[in-house]
């Protein structure tokens, strides 16, 4: 559907609708369920990701993720970083129950502490196994977050979600219309669309699956055969 606005939106689901009047439904109806929309797309489609720096933490394992405006949903990737250079070393995400079970290899047997090597998220914290051997240390964090500013004026973008994103924000945005003026078919069968599109987006868009190594193995020899039905 390409690129949307507030008002293209709007006018998008007065069309659908066939709801020209604003006395049922007013523009400030419309721009309010077009940002919940918004919202709601980042955390089911978990489409618009942050790559956050925390800077001079203090030795310890638990590190709040709540900074300013901003709200992590999750956590997708961690480096462990030396000082502020780009780049650092990748951390493995783990199970909370198997915390503390670090290999010896990676840890301080006198005080328990080592180079950071996991992480796990616990709601709005995150922890990481060991506790740095230095005093204070950096981590870059890759997280899904929810998008900062809220939608106004009619010529507001969407700008935090990728562009394929911006009809599953109509979508929500109509279901909820459809809602409202008790059409109740048309309310489930466009929340319905909303739902399947998201998870089609997010799997094609946003997940990413690593290779496996099969498909980059050679084979071990080549045989050529006929095409059958000769």
């Amino acid at each position: 559907m390409g690129t949307l606005s507030l008002v293209t939106i709007r006018n998008l689901i007065r069309s659908d609708l066939n709801e020209s009047s604003t006395s049922l439904l007013s523009d400030t109806e419309l721009n309010s369920l077009v940002n919940d929309g918004y919202k709601d797309v980042a955390v089911k489609g978990l489409c618009y990701e942050l790559e956050v720096t925390f800077s001079n933490i203090l030795a310890e394992k638990i590190i709040p993720l709540v900074f300013g405006t901003n709200r992590i949903i999750r956590v997708n990737y961690v480096e462990y970083k030396s000082g502020t250079t780009d780049g650092g070393w990748g951390m493995l995400a783990m199970l909370p129950q198997a915390t503390g079970h670090t290999p010896a290899a990676f840890v301080n047997a006198t005080n328990q502490t080592g180079t950071p090597q996991y992480w796990f998220q616990w709601g709005d914290y995150l922890k990481i196994d060991p506790i740095p051997d230095v005093t204070t240390y950096d981590l870059k964090v890759f997280a899904s977050s929810y998008p900062t500013p809220a939608l106004s004026a009619d010529a507001d973008l969407c700008a935090d979600l990728p562009v394929e994103f911006h009809e599953c924000v109509y979508l929500f945005a109509l279901a909820f219309a459809a809602l409202k003026l008790k059409r109740w078919g048309d309310a489930a069968n466009a929340y319905n669309r909303y739902i399947m599109e998201v998870q089609r987006k997010r799997n094609e868009y946003v997940m990413k699956y690593p290779d496996g190594r099969f498909p980059h193995e050679l084979p071990d020899n080549v045989t050529m055969e006929e095409p059958r039905g000769r």
